[in-house]
């Protein structure tokens, strides 16, 4: 006889009770367990009861970042407590840089970078995120001068960061070169090697981005934003079904894109904090809504049209008049022969873009509907 698994939220709050005033480590464990099986209010908590506690491993550290920010991937396990790879106290500057920085109180956080500047161990660090503010201001030379103090040091949040203000700034050559420099002669982060796949996917050199990329999911499997763009990379290789499996596994890790971010460190060599470079705004290199409309058209060209829907509802629930959603869900609802429903999205396209070509398909299409409304109803 099959055993009843109980409920994955009845399992989490089991551990909770059980765990009560554990050790961070394991506290940061039960954050991750937690945040896995979607009990977000009990990963946060978890994580945050972790943090408090002397001697935090960096793991929960990111878990807390994570969840706080309200993401579950990357999530890492904490093996160990190592009281001398503990991340800083609250009240350390570097600390609460990072934190005013998340922030965007961009003026405490330039102070107390600059208190960090006076202790060794956090002054290369230190200097990263004030060329990242800097940068973020449009003070380009401050940010370059900054930047000068940490690439001798070959620390890799520093390159990454130098990398990606080239790559924004339109010098893509730049970035590239100091990437596949840097990858050649180090072990790389994950996210180095995501970045050096965006600059050649940026670059229409999907055949080189494809390896990178593929290199960065080795590294971190749980690394959302490089599935999605190897999703974008096989789709312009022509490669549709390996594209949808891409995006598929990356949704899997986190419904949201970002396809750009900054490292930032709370301690020197541990795990980077992640700051979204766009900082809301729309990227020029697949936003969410760019790569959940790819994915929810391969699904209708494969005919998996319920899924294919619910992509499309996603997009909607943000946009409701993103044209391409609209177009794309008549068609769908068309298929399920949802006549009316499908007229309704169609006429909202026709209305939002009455002169693109969206716009006009819609108005076609919409006349077909009527007709096959009248039809089915008079059957």
């Amino acid at each position: 006889m099959t055993a009843v698994r109980p409920p994955d939220g009845v399992v989490v709050a089991a551990l909770a009770r059980r765990l009560g005033a554990a050790d961070p480590a394991t506290l940061g464990n039960l954050a991750w367990f937690a945040g896995r099986r979607g009990a977000h209010p009990e990963a946060l908590d978890a994580a945050r009861r972790a943090v408090a506690m002397p001697h935090a491993p960096l793991a929960a550290w990111r878990a807390l970042e994570r969840l706080a920010g309200g993401r579950s991937d990357g999530l890492v396990l904490a093996i160990t407590v190592d009281p001398q790879r503990a991340a800083p106290g609250a009240g350390h500057p570097l600390a609460a840089a990072v934190m005013a920085h998340r922030q965007a109180s961009l003026a405490v956080a330039e102070a107390c970078y600059r208190a960090a500047l006076a202790d060794p161990s956090t002054a290369i660090a230190a200097w990263n995120g004030l060329a990242v503010l800097h940068e973020q201001r449009g003070e380009r030379r401050a940010a370059d001068d900054a930047w000068d103090r940490c690439l001798p040091v070959n620390d890799q949040p520093s390159v990454h960061n130098r990398a990606l203000s080239w790559l924004r700034r339109g010098e893509s050559a730049r970035a590239r070169t100091l990437l596949a420099g840097w990858i050649g002669r180090a072990t790389p982060h994950a996210a180095l090697l995501y970045l050096a796949g965006l600059a050649s996917l940026g670059d229409d050199d999907a055949g080189i981005a494809a390896p990178f990329l593929q290199a960065a999911i080795t590294a971190d499997p749980d690394l959302a934003r490089a599935h999605f763009t190897l999703g974008l990379a096989w789709e312009r290789l022509g490669e549709h079904g390996r594209a949808l499996g891409a995006i598929r596994h990356a949704l899997l890790l986190s419904p949201w894109y970002v396809p750009q971010v900054w490292l930032l460190e709370l301690e020197p060599g541990g795990a980077p904090i992640e700051l979204p470079a766009e900082a809301g705004e729309r990227d020029g290199l697949g936003s969410t809504d760019e790569v959940l409309l790819l994915l929810g058209r391969s699904l209708l060209e494969m005919t998996h049209l319920g899924e294919a829907m619910a992509v499309f509802d996603q997009v909607l629930a943000r946009q409701p008049t993103q044209t391409a959603a609209l177009f794309h869900r008549g068609v769908v609802l068309a298929k399920l022969r949802r006549y009316n429903e499908a007229l309704e999205d169609w006429e909202t396209v026709g209305r939002v873009d009455p002169d693109g070509p969206l716009g006009e398909m819609s108005r076609r299409h919409a006349r077909s509907a009527r007709q096959l409304a009248s039809l089915f109803a008079a059957g």
